[in-house]
């Protein structure tokens, strides 16, 4: 069975990362917490434009970088403070050792998805990894979603879990997949809402083996 899986806020902690950059960022520049508060709302989960966070920084605060400079920052520099979600590295090896193919499914580049993998011990934990500029599409595009499966056994059920609705959900959904919505406590607005949804990663897994028949307590050995 072929599980897909989202990276930033749903197997790491994207939005912590960048919050605890933030704030060594900001104060190392002397900024204000009015500095901090900008940043972090017009972020935007990362979906913002680099260069709009950079235009924005190089009007609050008094900085030496270039823009292009501070575009490679924002872009980057998160990435070492990244995380997994409690419990998940633990889920992720009980999903693999019941025969779960697991593929991580991520837009961004592949040097900061790439790091962000390392850092935060995913890599080597996964069967695949995609990411958007190596394939040259992004998510909801079906052609990232195809790029996920190829290689793989064409037969049962496909998954798609994570946080982002038209992302992750719609374009699950347009290929075909079965999905999990990550909903971090928010409310689903859009039409055909997903397969089943839940507010945190370890619960939306839980739900989906549910669906599948199978106990998602750990196996023993017998």
């Amino acid at each position: 069975m072929l599980l897909l899986l989202d990276l930033d806020n749903t197997l790491v902690d994207r939005d912590g990362a960048f919050a605890a950059w933030a704030e060594e960022f900001i104060a190392a520049q002397g900024g204000t917490k009015d500095d901090l508060r900008w940043l972090l709302e017009t972020d935007g989960h990362g979906y913002t434009h680099r260069a709009i966070l950079a235009d924005g920084l190089l009007e609050r605060l008094d900085l030496t970088s270039t823009r292009d400079e501070l575009v490679q920052t924002l872009l980057h520099a998160h990435a070492g403070h990244v995380r997994c979600y409690d419990g998940l590295l633990e889920k992720l090896a009980e999903l693999r050792d019941r025969g779960w193919t697991l593929i991580v499914v991520t837009n961004g580049l592949v040097a900061q998805q790439s790091r962000k993998m390392r850092v935060s011990g995913l890599e080597g934990r996964v069967d695949k990894v995609v990411i958007s500029e190596a394939v040259g599409a992004r998510k909801p595009a079906p052609e990232i979603f195809t790029a996920a499966v190829e290689g793989f056994p064409a037969d049962g059920v496909t998954w798609m879990v994570g946080d982002r609705a038209t992302a992750d959900i719609q374009g699950g959904q347009a290929a075909g997949c079965r999905t999990g919505w990550v909903t971090h406590g928010q409310a689903w607005e859009l039409d055909a809402p997903p397969t089943l949804q839940a507010p945190s990663t370890l619960e939306v897994l839980a739900l989906v083996m549910e669906s599948e028949g199978i106990d998602s307590a750990p196996r023993r050995e017998v």
